[in-house]
């Protein structure tokens, strides 16, 4: 019977450490929380990485909780077939980060062909143990490039490669939206994006001169419509003293998103509070109900992804008055006056192609309020995740219809 139990309480420990995912984040696998997952093989927690190198923490899925080298140690490594216990950095707030544990192999080697297993031991105290490798000197390989970014989760060993196609480094993207970079060998120590000069965007069927990586990092790339995505994005590379990115083709559609109206009023963030409501029945237009709104604000599509609001320094916002916005801004649009507006009906309609914003702040009698704290006989809140309008005692939704 003492057996019996036995079995019962080490079954029940398993499934205790199981019931976490892990996963590492590092140099040759991306610095993602969830960039690759341990999965369990014959009972143990397993992970194979195919080019291995650099530096790395063990994560649940975030930030915090994280698993490195013990505090204050900075050249701690791992080497083959020698378990490692990792130290736990739980950090709630997200204010402090573990040391990255390293490789124990000379400068400019890798393994190829990385296996790891992790255990979990009494009080969730992780061994980490490289059991498979085999070291290679990766200096005497030739050069490859590869593109990397948001849309493969800034995975560095599995973005994809440019290839020789007819004497042209090409590569094919099925999906292509967001940031990007080109980078070496699968890894960050040399990368190229954003021309240093111009900060220009990525065109279609206009070669783009890359800015290399220098004393700073470039920052990432993206295209010159901050709305667009491409399907099937073919892109070929010319290096050289200046490296050459031309995005050949590809099937252009507008990345879908949000639109948000952060400010002094509704608050500088990009919540359900500021959120935009789609118009039924009116294609790109989106409408936001304010019980009282003043103040600078910005027009957000996506979580502070693009941002329109002046078109010069200084200009303003007058109730009843449209205004056309483009992309870049040159900072929030101001008021032209302190007044604050009651039951005002904000819409923008979105062109897409022309990376402009119609607005329109309307409010039926034209009338503000001098005094900031005005009559709250509207106002706006969320209710069982819903954003609801009380007006009067009558509750509404985003669309106008009456809640019962």
């Amino acid at each position: 019977m003492k057996k019996f139990f036995s079995l019962v309480a080490a079954m029940a420990m398993c499934f205790a450490a199981y019931a976490t995912d892990y996963y590492m984040a590092g140099e040759a696998v991306g610095w993602n929380p969830t960039a690759a997952q341990f999965v369990d093989v014959d009972g143990v927690l397993t992970l194979e990485v195919a080019d291995f190198y650099g530096d790395f923490k063990i994560t649940e899925g975030a930030w915090h909780p994280q698993y490195g080298a013990a505090v204050g140690v900075t050249t701690d490594s791992i080497k083959l077939n020698t378990p490692y216990v990792l130290t736990k950095c739980d950090d709630s707030e997200g204010e402090k980060d573990i040391e990255n544990v390293h490789t124990a192999l000379p400068q400019d080697y890798r393994y190829k062909d990385a296996k790891f297993t992790l255990t979990v031991g009494e009080g969730g105290v992780l061994t980490l143990t490289l059991v498979a490798g085999t070291p290679y000197d990766h200096s005497v390989v030739p050069a490859t490039y590869q593109i990397v970014g948001a849309f493969n989760g800034w995975n560095a060993g599995e973005a994809p490669s440019f290839v020789d196609v007819n004497g042209v480094l090409t590569v094919t993207v099925p999906d292509l939206s967001g940031t990007f970079k080109i980078i070496q060998d699968n890894a960050w120590t040399n990368q190229w994006a954003t021309n240093w000069e111009n900060g220009g965007g990525l065109e279609l069927g206009k070669p783009y001169n890359l800015g290399a990586k220098g004393d700073q990092e470039p920052k990432n790339l993206a295209f010159a419509n901050p709305f667009a995505g491409y399907k099937n994005a073919v892109l070929t590379l010319v290096p050289g003293e200046t490296f050459v990115l031309t995005l050949v083709s590809g099937e252009f559609y507008a990345v879908e998103n949000d639109w948000f109206l952060p400010g002094e009023k509704l608050g500088w963030t990009c919540g359900d509070a500021q959120k935009f409501s789609p118009v039924e029945g009116q294609e790109n237009t989106f409408e936001f109900l304010a019980a009282e709104f003043s103040g600078e604000f910005k027009v957000v599509y996506g979580n502070w992804a693009v941002e329109f609001g002046a078109n010069v320094e200084g200009d303003t916002w007058e109730i009843n008055k449209e205004y056309v916005m483009t992309y870049p801004c040159a900072g929030n649009l101001k008021p032209a006056s302190t007044d604050v507006y009651t039951d005002v009906t904000i819409t923008i309609v979105a062109d897409y192609e022309k990376q402009q914003v119609k607005l329109l702040l309307s409010k039926e009698d034209g009338s503000g309020v001098d005094n900031i704290m005005a009559d709250k006989k509207v106002f706006k809140t969320i209710e069982n995740g819903q954003i609801v309008i009380y007006k009067n005692g009558t509750k509404y939704n985003v669309l106008g219809s009456v809640v019962e």
